[in-house]
């Protein structure tokens, strides 16, 4: 079992055709992707 929590997120088709686009280079899922996306983010804010 995870401890992570659910949440929904909407966007623009758009944007999530490009989130794909990204996650398959990366070899990585959509939800991973935006994991590292804001961790990156987050951590550039400390």
């Amino acid at each position: 079992m995870t401890n992570k929590i659910q949440i929904n997120l909407r966007l623009q088709p758009e944007m999530i055709e490009e989130l794909k686009k990204e996650a398959e280079k990366q070899k990585r899922s959509v939800n991973n992707l935006l994991e590292v996306i804001i961790s990156e983010y987050l951590e550039s804010k400390k």
